[in-house]
Order: structure tokens, then C-alpha cells, then sequence
């Protein structure tokens, strides 16, 4: 009887061990962490910006299409599949589906024109009128 519980104890030790084992060699199904991002190709995507005049040709056509964009466009660089441009309107009471599409439309030939990857397009709109109270 004495081996029996000492043979199910060694069995049941090894079987534990055993699945902590697989537990803990099993690679992660969540993406690592990374600490340092891809500044290479931040710093290249930059240089390709300003050496290509991005900004004033997305402004130019934009501006041509009829819209009343802010120069301040801003960029969010943080790989080649996510990379948005936020793109401030002046001049419009709401934003359409037909708008957006058209901007994105806008946004993307240009980067396809200037070898860049395409944008993630964020369109917000700024509200030109002062504010004022009903009450005067």
C-alpha cells in the first residue's frame, strides 16, 4: 500500500511539472511589447514628408477639391500599416461619408504619387465662429 500512494504521489508530481512546463514554454499569443519603436522608419518617413512637400501639396489639393483645410496637418507614424494624418477643415457645418471618402481619396494618391505608404485619414473639423450666448 506504502508504494502504491508513493508511486501516485511521484506520478501526480510529474504530471504537475509536466503542465507547468507546457504552461510556461508555450509562446505568447500576445504581440511583444516594443520599447523602442521603429525610429528608422519614422526618421524616414519624415524625411520623405518634408523632401516631397507633402503637407503643401495635400493643402494644395485639397483646397482645389473645394475644402478649407488648416495648415497645421498633423502625422502619426508608427508602422507602414498604421500611419494617420489628421487633417483640420475649416468652413464645414458637418461631415459627410461622401467628404471623408474624398479626402482619403485625395490623401492617398498623393502618397501613392510620392512613393509613400497610404494614411489612415482623421478628418476634424474647426469651428471658425466665435462663441457667443443667446442672451447676448
Amino acid at each position: 500500500m506504502r508504494g502504491f500512494i508513493k508511486s501516485l504521489f511521484i506520478l501526480f508530481s510529474v504530471i504537475v511539472i509536466a503542465a507547468a512546463l507546457i504552461k510556461y514554454n508555450q509562446p505568447s499569443i500576445e504581440r511583444p511589447i516594443q520599447k523602442y519603436p521603429n525610429t528608422n522608419y519614422n526618421e524616414e518617413v519624415g524625411e520623405k514628408l518634408q523632401n516631397t512637400n507633402f503637407t503643401k501639396k495635400i493643402i494644395v489639393a485639397l483646397r482645389a477639391a473645394g475644402y478649407y483645410p488648416d495648415s497645421t496637418i498633423g502625422y502619426l507614424i508608427e508602422s507602414p500599416n498604421n500611419q494617420v494624418i489628421t487633417i483640420p477643415l475649416h468652413n464645414l457645418d458637418k461631415l459627410e461619408k461622401s467628404t471623408e471618402s474624398e479626402i482619403q481619396h485625395i490623401v492617398n494618391s498623393i502618397a501613392e504619387t510620392n512613393d509613400l505608404q497610404l494614411f489612415i485619414v482623421n478628418v476634424r473639423l474647426i469651428d471658425n465662429s466665435l462663441t457667443t450666448s443667446k442672451n447676448g
